[in-house]
């Protein structure tokens, strides 16, 4: 992986100007290379787990770019006399003139039939068939960038046209080699010098950030700097395009919640700081940016619960499921276990469950407080699962079902980011952890209670 190329902070636009007007001319098609992997583009960057990303531009050779100075010269083969076009299409001198088709719009029509063009069952052959495919539609597309791009009146066509080849530029990167990685680069880079706040321009970053999130998701455990590298591209993209909130505040949501989780999962003691150092940076930027959306105010809660380590722990009451009411006053004097579940959650059952009893049974002298958040949101599932298994401490159950599971007021005030998820109270009151794993439970908790 180039990951220079992907991964540089800030746009460093050197040299590769053509679609701003100051190159141009024909290139040939990069040489097919058999793609290493097959992978379905996500239209999304913030669903799944862990992803990173910085804003970076990347140069390639003028010739690489697929999107180029208009070159509005005749095909060879189709240029002729009106004579010989109207002896072709058998009508005289004086007939009327058919209406001139639309190039830009025929061959958009066309793109949008291969897109969606059958491909072989057989693995190998499908991945050639995807990459000259994918090929032939930035052909295409690049056509109708050249048509439009200096016609004001065309500018849907050009945007749409930009939408194609980035998308194929993007699946052929995904599953191509380090030159599909630094054409595809070239072109977002491209758009940007053309014109850096255009929606084109913003396509391509949007599309830089997507093609993070994805590499993210399939190599990120053995390579985790994708993660970052998700983060800064979705700062990038929020900090020039505020005006398109909802993939802006997607990105960020997704890029912070991506490496918060796996910085919870990493065993690198430098890369855990790191990665929570950019999941902070993305909280940040959508609580202020955009405070008003659902992920701006998850952003907020997040935050709070991230600076809550070492504070004293407020906002914390709920009923219990017994009749019964807890609140955070009550954990003094002794330390405490917080553990949010739900019965049908099965790494509860598996882990976190017989982890939480070793600890609790380790932790001689009655000397931990045991308390459960319970997220089911049926009572009469949640009391079967109580009747079967030996779940300790007293559980917060709200009776309202508006508020249960993840509307409980309790896992929004704090922003949750998974259950199962146990905390951990020492004696005073202060918040210890937030993120300890079942396998490091017993030991934590002994810490506290020796």
């Amino acid at each position: 992986m180039t990951l220079s190329k992907v991964q540089r902070s800030g746009w460093l636009l050197s040299g590769l100007c053509v679609i701003a007007g100051c190159g141009g001319g024909e290139s040939g098609q990069p040489a097919a290379v058999t793609p290493a992997a097959t992978t379905t583009a996500t239209e999304n960057p913030s669903s799944t787990a862990p992803q990173p990303v910085p804003a970076a531009p990347v140069s390639a050779d003028a010739s690489q770019s697929a999107v180029r100075q208009a070159t509005l010269t005749k095909t060879p083969g189709t240029a002729g006399t009106a004579d010989t076009a109207q002896k072709a299409s058998g009508k005289s001198k004086n007939a009327p003139a058919a209406a001139p088709a639309d190039e830009a719009a025929t061959t958009l029509s066309e793109i949008q039939k291969l897109r969606i063009s059958p491909v072989p069952n057989d693995l190998e052959q499908a991945r050639k068939v995807r990459r000259e495919r994918n090929e032939r539609i930035v052909e295409m597309a690049t056509r109708v960038i050249r048509l439009t791009m200096t016609d004001e009146s065309k500018k849907p066509q050009f945007q749409a046209a930009v939408g194609q080849l980035l998308e194929a530029r993007f699946q052929n990167a995904l599953a191509g080699d380090d030159e599909d990685i630094d054409i595809f680069c070239s072109d977002v880079q491209a758009l940007s010098e053309r014109d850096p706040k255009s929606a084109a321009a913003a396509e391509g970053v949007y599309y830089m950030a997507r093609f993070a999130h994805t590499r993210a998701g399939l190599v990120g455990s053995t390579q985790p700097v994708w993660f970052e590298t998700l983060s800064r591209w979705a700062r990038e993209f929020a900090d020039r395009f505020p005006e398109q909130q909802n993939r802006a505040a997607s990105l960020l949501f997704g890029a912070a919640r991506s490496c918060e989780l796996h910085a919870d999962a990493a065993q690198d003691l430098e890369l855990r700081p790191r990665l929570l150092t950019e999941s902070r940076l993305c909280y940040a930027a959508l609580s202020e940016k955009f405070s008003s959306t659902e992920q701006g105010q998850e952003a907020a809660a997040s935050l709070r619960r991230l600076s809550v380590v070492g504070q004293k722990l407020t906002q914390f009451t709920g009923p219990t499921i017994d009749g019964g009411q807890i609140s955070a006053e009550d954990f003094r004097g002794k330390a405490t276990l917080i553990y949010f579940w739900d019965s049908e959650n099965e790494l509860f059952a598996e882990q976190s469950l017989p982890a939480i009893n070793a600890a609790l049974a380790a932790a001689t002298g009655e000397k931990l407080r045991v308390v459960g958040v319970a997220m089911d949101e049926e009572e009469g599932r949640l009391n079967r699962f109580l009747d079967m298994h030996q779940v300790p401490g007293q559980q917060v159950f709200f009776p309202d079902a508006e508020q249960r599971s993840w509307n409980s007021p309790i896992v929004t005030w704090w922003g949750l980011a998974r259950c199962p998820s146990i905390w951990l109270v020492d004696g005073t009151g202060k918040v210890v952890s937030t993120s300890v794993s079942p396998k490091n439970l017993t030991v934590e908790v002994k810490k506290l209670v020796r």
